[in-house]
């Protein structure tokens, strides 16, 4: 009976000292992350966050990245892509400005989304070059050499004695989705899901952790009127975990779709952010040197106010230095608008009217204009309206296409954008289509007329559109089916600005021209 005690007691010791070797190899892992930044350098307006506090900004995100890790050793940030394109700084320095100022975000590595692309992949690789902080892609190809167009596909870093092996990837389908053909003609994208395995072997062994830094899935932009009319969500992120075990931690761009609470595929815990410097994520693990897992994660997601961040100095320096080289070009008044141009994605909008118009107003021996909606990218205030406004709202080097088209592919092509996927078509006057949103995808739209008189399928129209749309953008690929294309390479910022300077006042309306019923 003695030797049974002992016994029981050793072996509560045993069990207490394994107990306690377990807990005393668990490592604490703070992860803060971000995709989509799309350089907003500073905060503004998200109506459905908030109409009177301003959110987001670099200025904001760099105060709290250093106020983190200088409180907590154990932290990274990583960034999921899609840091070009957006507020004019960007476009006119086709990614120069955005570059510098991630250099002092404190980032510890980025995945490459598609709007990098936007001014062509040389500039890509030319801006690229001067990043301080690793910018990560290994499945897009540079035809002519089969060399990666950036050759960094994953790095390892050490934190807390973890091993983290962090890998770099776009999705194949949302690259060639949505970047322009001209911009990335000679790229070739690659699937991701057998680059991940292949890249997830090579790490065996030297790695405790796999992060999966990834741009992809359902595209999603912000309108004025909030989330409610966007289709957005994660289900790409979640096959590819299905699909490919092994994956820890999966940081997520494109859809700009947040998650307050992480999702978990197979394992693998997926997060990103609303997009814009909205939020900045912050995902703190708990992970197990011993039983090699991951025993528990927290995630903490919240609107960033600039209200209650103070602005980084070094920040606001460097966005100052950019705005300053471009203020002669941006603060030009082009006039007053009545009312601000906000944009929709599922109805017309008035930003999206004046698009169109500009672009028939151009070319006006054409039927009608369309553009699409995603091409939206931020809301114009009312008042004086300056080319930086116009250059933000619309930041992309898109050029005036001219086409010819039957009746019934654009029967179609209205179809798709009812769909919802990619957003509605925004069209110029003389249009008007309505669709049924609770009907079946394709056959959505219940009336399409042109200039007062239905759309006929077996006529040919004159099309005014971008040339993004015109190579079959945004899943447009109807475009491809025309009988007659011609780019008059005519900026479509242009055409606004010219449209713009024929009124000493704009006063624009909804006029009905397409209707969710």
């Amino acid at each position: 009976m003695k030797s049974f005690k002992y016994l029981l007691l050793f072996v509560l010791i045993l069990s207490g000292a394994i107990s306690s070797f377990s807990r005393a190899d668990e490592r604490k892992l703070t992860v803060l992350y971000t995709n989509d930044l799309h350089s907003h350098f500073e905060p503004h307006i998200v109506p459905w966050v908030s109409k009177t506090r301003k959110v987001g900004g670099f200025a904001n995100i760099a105060t709290l990245v250093k106020r983190e890790k200088a409180s907590n050793e154990h932290t990274v940030y990583f960034d999921a892509g899609d840091f070009f394109t957006g507020p004019y700084v960007s476009s006119l320095t086709k990614g120069e400005a955005v570059i510098d100022a991630m250099n002092h975000l404190g980032l510890d590595a980025v995945a490459a989304g598609n709007h990098e692309f936007d001014h062509g992949w040389k500039n890509t690789q030319y801006q690229f070059a001067k990043a301080k902080f690793p910018i990560l892609n290994g499945n897009i190809f540079v035809k002519d050499t089969g060399k990666l167009v950036w050759n960094k596909p994953y790095i390892i870093k050490k934190v807390n004695g973890i091993r983290l092996g962090i890998i770099g990837l776009h999705g194949k389908f949302a690259f060639y989705d949505t970047t322009a053909d001209e911009m990335i003609k000679g790229l070739d994208a690659r699937d991701e899901e057998v680059y991940l395995r292949k890249y997830i072997k090579e790490l065996e062994g030297k790695t405790d952790l796999i992060v999966l830094l990834i741009h992809q899935g359902i595209p999603g932009t912000q309108s004025s009127g909030g989330t409610g009319d966007v289709a957005r969500n994660h289900k790409k992120d979640i096959e590819l975990a299905r699909n490919v075990p092994g994956i820890d931690l999966m940081v997520t761009g494109h859809p700009h779709s947040g998650t307050p609470k992480p999702l978990v595929s197979n394992g693998t815990i997926i997060v990103s952010t609303d997009a814009y410097t909205i939020e900045l994520g912050k995902l703190e693990l708990i992970y197990n040197k011993e039983t090699d897992k991951i025993t528990s994660h927290k995630n903490t997601f919240n609107y960033l106010f600039d209200d209650e961040v103070p602005d980084d100095p070094q920040m606001l320096k460097i966005i100052k230095k950019w705005k300053d080289k471009v203020k002669t070009i941006t603060d030009e008044e082009v006039t007053t608008s009545s009312t601000a141009l906000t944009r929709s994605y599922s109805e017309e909008s008035l930003l999206g009217n004046l698009v169109a118009d500009a672009m028939l107003d151009a070319f006006p021996g054409n039927d009608f204009a369309v553009t699409n909606s995603g091409g939206l990218r931020q809301d114009v205030d009312a008042g004086a309206v300056t080319v930086g406004e116009l250059i933000s709202a619309f930041p992309f080097p898109n050029t005036i296409v001219q086409l010819q088209m039957k009746g019934s592919d654009l029967r179609e092509m209205f179809e798709h954008g009812a769909g919802l996927t990619n957003g509605i078509l925004q069209a110029s006057k003389g249009v008007e289509m309505s669709y049924d949103e609770s009907k079946p995808i394709g056959k959505r739209v219940v009336k399409v007329e042109i200039k007062g008189v239905p759309l006929d399928d077996n006529k040919t129209y004159k099309v005014i559109t971008s040339n993004f749309l015109a190579d079959g953008g945004d899943g447009f690929v109807m475009f491809k089916k025309t009988l007659k294309y011609k780019n008059t390479q005519i900026e479509i910022l242009d055409s606004m600005v010219k449209f713009l300077k024929k009124f000493n006042r704009y006063e624009p309306n909804i006029e009905g021209r397409v209707k969710k019923l």
